[in-house]
Formats: structure tokens, C-alpha cells, sequence
């Protein structure tokens, strides 16, 4: 029997056709099919902030579409989602949230589609500069991929940008695969969401970055979300003492149960609070051929007594809080005071946002070989600290829970915002369903 003949251009329009057709019933990954998806979320847009509609745009190759199932509201965001003045472009704030992967691109290699994933607040490529030596905590997609390009439109067509490239207050997070950990656990998303940036900012300052020592003395400044985190970090690695330092004093009596050992107010004779934790550090003895160590007020004999770890999380003072206020709203003072309090040789971590220049004195910069950390989400390798973080979770090690004071709906997360800037809250959280 003969074969029929077929042209070229027949096969060709018959592959065609068929790719077609293919390409019509492959799942919405391959198609690119969610540009269009309508979603709401909290808009920051001129002068105005509120829960908006968005119309969802196309997934680019190596983003990730993640359903929210909860944002914890960082106070890092509250001047500019609250504040007054125009915005430059529509932003839906927050750097960090928890969800289910929906979709990916086409390059996406980390997660995959039903995926629960923590999107942090840090980045982690493991292939760039910082990554390769050994710095994940400043991969250079977090902070030379600070250039986004808009995820979303509002009803107007105007563009809507993701803040820090996450977006988190929003039923949907459009953001790069770098910036996903998934999470294999059944722990509540209102917990695991915390591990985004608070608490395991403050975690890591000590398990991450300085690696606190058992028996060692622990100070922290600031015993808000971060600075529970490095509380918990102390009593899990064994630190000798944990003492917390905070003007506000339901935060002084939290900081307690969740394993601080003394609380000091630092609004209680601010000249004197250096000199009380240098006598809350003292060794046993001050014969130092025993190991001990003289004391004097003045000189190298001063510094060589103090914490052998400080972690300053003040940070700046935004609005005038509706509890205790700090006694100095620039959080200049506790940069200060923890360079100080900490013994020769010993480390400070500086994690609290300073608005203005900070000077130290030249000499003990130079001969007192203290080490100072800096404090971008305390040192965090993401893929590697927080399948630790959450074992001790489910152990009952670290504490999320307690940490949590209310939830919010969507409609409710301006009241969220307005609750962390008031600082009547240690962790809000706002959950979507």
C-alpha cells in the first residue's frame, strides 16, 4: 500500500495544532494562567492605607505564588504604613509571612505546588558572592535585589510593588524561590510565621551569630518580639544568666516566664544601669589568679567586668507609645550602653534600626577587643537554622505561641499595624482563611 505524502507545511500546522491543544489542557503553571487572579490585601498608596483588590500579574520564571495563612506585622514597617505623607508607589508592606506554594515558575527548583513554606525576610541563594563565603545572611538577593518589579495592579491599573520584594499582608505573596524555607511539620501557621523574622531574629543573634556559651551572661536591650527571641536563645543554650532590659513593664514581667533570670527598667537612673549589670556579671571571686577579676569604675579594670554577650534590640522609638516610653526615643542611649556593659573581649550584637550616627571611643575600640556583631536577623543561614528552630518547637524548646497576643482578620490589619506601633502588643498576628 502507498504511502500518503505529506508537505512540510502540513506536518508543521498539524504540530502546531496539536501543541495547541496540549498547551490547553496543561495545569496553569505551564500557561502562566494566574496573571488575573483578584486577591486583597493591605495597600499603602499616596496618602491612604486600607484593604484594597488587587488584579494578580504573571509569574515571572523564578518567583513563587504563596496563599498567606498568616503575617505577624514587624514594627519596622509602622512609619510607612501609618504615616501620612504620599507614598512614591502603591506597596503592600511587611518583609516576611507564612503560607501554601499555589504556583511557581518555570525555574523554581526549591518548593513546589501544596509546599508550607516560611518566606523570610532574608534571602538565601546559596550561589551569589556572600552566599559562597559563607554569609547567606546578606545574600546579595536581599539587599543588591532590592529592585522589584510590580506583582499586582489595583482596579485603576496602578502597579502594585511587594515591600522588600515579600509583600506579606496580603491573601497571596509573590516573591523569589530565595526567600521560601519549606517546612515539613504540622505546627499552627499563627506560629511558624513568627519564624519569618522576629523570633528567629532574636534566636539567631545567639545560636547563629555568636553562639552563646552555658554559663556565659547574656544582657539584651529590648524585651519586645526580637528581644524574647534572644531571651529563649539564652535558655536553651544554657546561659548563666539571661537579664532583660525594658522600659515597659508588662514586657519586663513577660520577659521572665519566658526565661530571663532579672529584669531591669532602663528608665531607673539611666546613669547607673552600665554599673548595675557590670555588678550582676561579677566573677565569684576578685583574685585573678583564681580566675577572678578586680573592679574599679574607671580604666581597663571597668571593662573587665560585664556581659559577655549584649544584644542591643531597642531600636528607634517611631510613634510615642501608649505604654512606658523609652527614655531615649532615638535608641542612641542603649547602642551606648550595651558597647559598655559588655566585658573586654567580650561580643554586642546592634540589631535595633538607628536613625543617626552612633560614635564609640577610639581606644576602646581599639584595645579592648570587643567584637561587634551586625544584626541582620542575627546572623540567619534560613535553610539551615530553621528546620533547627522548628524541631525545638515541637520539643516545647522555643516558645511561639506565648508570644502571640492577638490575631487579626484582613480587615483588621491596619488595627494590627496600630497595635505593634503602640507597643500594647507583643505579637499580633493576621491570618487569612
Amino acid at each position: 500500500m502507498a504511502r500518503k505524502r505529506v508537505s512540510r507545511r502540513s506536518a508543521l500546522k498539524a504540530g502546531v495544532t496539536a501543541g495547541a491543544a496540549m498547551f490547553a489542557a496543561a495545569p496553569a503553571i505551564a500557561q502562566n494562567a494566574q496573571g488575573g487572579r483578584r486577591f486583597r490585601a493591605f495597600v499603602r498608596h499616596g496618602t491612604t492605607a486600607g484593604v484594597e483588590e488587587l488584579r494578580l500579574r504573571p509569574l515571572e520564571p523564578r518567583q513563587v505564588l504563596v496563599r498567606t495563612q498568616a503575617t505577624a506585622p514587624c514594627y519596622t514597617i509602622v512609619a510607612a504604613s501609618l504615616a501620612t505623607t504620599p507614598a512614591q508607589q502603591a506597596q503592600v508592606p511587611n518583609h516576611c509571612g507564612f503560607g501554601v506554594v499555589e504556583d511557581v515558575g518555570a525555574m523554581v527548583r526549591r518548593v513546589q505546588k501544596g509546599d508550607r513554606v516560611v518566606v523570610a525576610g532574608t534571602s538565601q541563594c546559596g550561589v551569589c558572592f556572600q552566599c559562597l563565603h559563607g554569609n547567606p545572611d546578606y545574600c546579595q538577593f536581599t539587599f543588591g535585589g532590592d529592585v522589584w518589579s510590580p506583582y499586582a495592579e489595583m482596579s485603576d491599573g496602578t502597579p502594585v510593588f511587594a515591600a522588600a520584594g515579600v509583600g506579606g499582608l496580603a491573601e497571596l505573596m509573590v516573591t523569589l524561590e530565595d526567600y521560601c524555607c519549606p517546612v515539613f511539620t504540622d505546627l499552627p501557621a499563627t506560629e511558624l510565621t513568627l519564624l519569618g523574622d522576629q523570633l528567629t531574629s532574636g534566636f539567631s543573634a545567639g545560636h547563629s551569630a555568636m553562639r552563646f556559651e552555658p554559663g556565659s551572661n547574656v544582657v539584651v536591650f529590648g524585651a519586645g518580639p526580637v528581644g524574647v527571641g534572644v531571651i529563649q536563645a539564652g535558655k536553651v543554650l544554657g546561659a548563666g544568666q539571661v537579664i532583660a532590659i525594658d522600659p515597659v513593664r508588662y514586657r519586663r514581667d513577660f520577659a521572665l516566664k519566658m526565661g530571663a533570670t532579672t529584669v531591669l527598667d532602663p528608665a531607673v537612673d539611666p546613669d547607673t544601669l552600665v554599673d548595675r549589670i557590670r555588678e550582676l556579671c561579677k566573677a565569684p571571686t576578685d583574685r585573678k589568679l583564681a580566675g577572678g577579676h578586680t573592679y574599679t569604675k574607671q580604666g581597663f579594670a571597668a571593662a573587665a567586668r560585664g556581659a559577655d554577650f549584649a544584644v542591643e534590640c531597642a531600636g528607634l522609638q517611631v510613634f510615642p507609645p501608649r505604654v512606658e516610653a523609652q527614655p531615649d526615643p532615638t535608641g542612641v542611649l542603649p547602642v551606648k550602653q550595651a558597647w559598655e556593659c559588655t566585658r573586654m573581649g567580650g561580643h554586642v550584637m546592634l540589631m535595633g534600626l538607628v536613625r543617626q550616627d552612633v560614635s564609640f571611643p577610639g581606644v576602646s575600640l581599639a584595645l579592648l577587643g570587643r567584637t561587634i556583631h551586625p544584626g541582620q536577623q542575627g546572623g540567619l543561614h534560613m535553610m539551615r537554622d530553621l528546620p533547627r528552630m522548628i524541631r525545638l518547637m515541637e520539643k516545647g524548646r522555643i516558645d511561639a505561641k506565648s508570644m502571640i497576643t492577638r490575631t487579626y482578620s484582613i480587615d483588621a490589619t491596619r488595627q494590627a499595624i496600630q497595635d505593634c506601633a503602640d507597643r500594647t502588643i507583643m505579637i499580633g498576628v493576621v491570618t487569612y482563611s
